[in-house]
């Protein structure tokens, strides 16, 4: 059940409805939640809830074990038992092909089973959340909760198809709390228009221009994959911020502070920020779960670099099965190598330095620094970009066959498609979001709270006319629903 469509909304009206009268209630609101959140699941496949359910019930049982002496025991037969279910069902294919293809190539003939495995909903993250509840409990930082809290978290259907990835314990305070999260309605008006906009009608737009050029590079002009690979990055940002909001606006009407997930990540200087900026959630639960006990940045500089790298890789490959995601993780790890190189070589020639651009008071500093902002922002999105390519194409030698022609300029394939008047007119909406985000959320924020109602209306159903005028007879699918 996708959010933006009607049956949703037939759904959640219900939902919502009840949650008015149970909220205070919190017992009986945690038994609601965990009965709307399986329903809500359901609607996916029952065989997928019944997956859920098992993992959910296995996974409480290791949990109580952490309380033990052996709880480091338990610790690591809870990690090896979700990385083997996040294998088989995420993973099973492609190794088994790899596998094929090494034998090939050695000259041996053997016979494998060959399963047609389908990837239950949400499993990358609420794998990640059982294992971050995992640690948490070990490490001390988290009590052991009900089973009923437990299964609340693990299933909480605003954010298990596509996260964000809440952390335990923020989640168990509220829920365990009578005073539920006080939210503003026109905070959560403004959310479900951003998701809305984003999803329905940019996103839908978007999808288009992405679709075949990714499958068939060779038959588009270099000037049509260049817009591709642009139209492609605000897609991917569009798309998953507009869930993003979605399950935000959601969470908050049921009494659950918003997470931020998304801030305005192409505004980006420097490939480090960017990561502060993009999918916040999953950037810090690849901090505190992988970078970290990996050793982080407290065993030297080598050590730092190579877990940077291996986070990446490790991220790229959480993202789906295939080199190219394992190619697209590592682009980033060696530009974040090459970042923290760079920042450390600033520092050197200039210790007093933060390697920040500061504000020179002339007017020709002052426009070095400008260029000089200009040029990282330049550099770290057309980075983001055409690592873009990677991840979306699919198998590696479309990848290639893409780059290649970006920069094909006599390519065979001269006419020109995707050159529309609309397709720029979205680039700056998108880009205007990302520079301009929070002064636009913040104006429409006070025009709502300080308008007469009926003004409020007017502006509400115009706005949604607009939206859904503009919006597509199909909806596509959630790009991360994949993942």
């Amino acid at each position: 059940m996708l959010f933006p469509t009607y049956e949703f909304l037939g759904f959640f009206a219900i939902v919502f409805t009840l949650s008015i009268f149970l909220k205070k209630q919190v017992s009986a609101y945690k038994y609601f939640l965990l009965f709307t959140s399986l329903i809500f699941y359901s609607f996916w496949s029952f065989n997928f809830l019944g997956l859920l359910v098992t993992d959910t019930a296995i996974n409480y049982i290791i949990l109580q074990e952490t309380a033990n002496k052996q709880k480091k025991v338990f610790l690591v037969i809870g990690l090896v038992i979700n990385l083997i279910y996040l294998g088989i069902f995420k993973y099973y294919n492609f190794f088994v092909d790899s596998l094929y293809e090494f034998l090939n190539a050695v000259q041996l003939q053997f016979s494998f089973p060959v399963l047609q495995i389908l990837v239950p909903v949400g499993i990358s993250f609420y794998t990640f959340r059982i294992i971050a509840h995992l640690v948490d409990c070990y490490r001390n930082q988290q009590e052991i909760p009900s089973f009923l809290d437990y299964a609340v978290y693990v299933t909480y259907f605003p954010q298990i198809g596509s996260g964000p990835i809440s952390r335990a314990k923020e989640f168990y305070s509220q829920l365990n709390s009578r005073e539920k999260y006080n939210y503003q309605i026109e905070n959560v008006i403004i959310l479900i228009i951003s998701g809305l906009f984003k999803k329905y009608t940019l996103s839908s737009f978007l999808f288009n221009f992405t679709q075949l050029p990714f499958s068939l590079p060779d038959q588009y002009s270099s000037f049509d994959l260049i817009l591709s690979a642009l139209a492609y990055s605000c897609l991917i940002y569009v798309d998953f911020s507009g869930y993003s909001d979605l399950a935000n606006a959601i969470s908050s009407l049921l009494g659950f502070k918003p997470i931020e997930n998304f801030n305005m990540p192409y505004r980006s200087l420097s490939l480090q920020e960017f990561w502060r900026r993009w999918h916040i959630s999953l950037s810090e639960w690849l901090r505190d779960y992988l970078y970290i006990p990996l050793g982080g940045s407290k065993k030297g500089k080598f050590r730092k670099h190579l877990n940077l790298l291996l986070t990446m890789l490790i991220g790229g490959f959480w993202h789906g099965a295939g080199l190219n995601f394992i190619i697209w993780g590592g682009l980033h790890g060696l530009g974040l190598i090459i970042n923290h190189l760079w920042k450390d070589f600033c520092k050197m020639i200039q210790p007093n330095s933060n390697s920040t651009i500061t504000s020179p008071k002339t007017s020709l500093g002052k426009l070095g620094a400008k260029l000089a902002q200009f040029s990282s922002f330049l550099l770290t999105f057309s980075f983001v970009t055409l690592c873009w390519i990677f991840f979306n194409t699919p198998n590696y030698n479309n990848a290639i066959t893409f780059l290649q022609g970006i920069f094909n300029f006599n390519s065979p394939v001269s006419v020109v498609q995707f050159n529309v008047w609309q397709l720029y007119a979205v680039f700056f909406i998108v880009f205007l979001m990302n520079f301009a985000g929070d002064k636009i959320s913040e104006y429409f924020r006070n025009f709502l709270s300080t308008q007469y109602i009926l003004l409020q209306v007017a502006f509400i159903s115009g706005f949604l006319y607009v939206i859904f005028r503009l919006g597509p007879n199909t909806l596509p699918p959630f790009i991360y629903f994949n993942f």
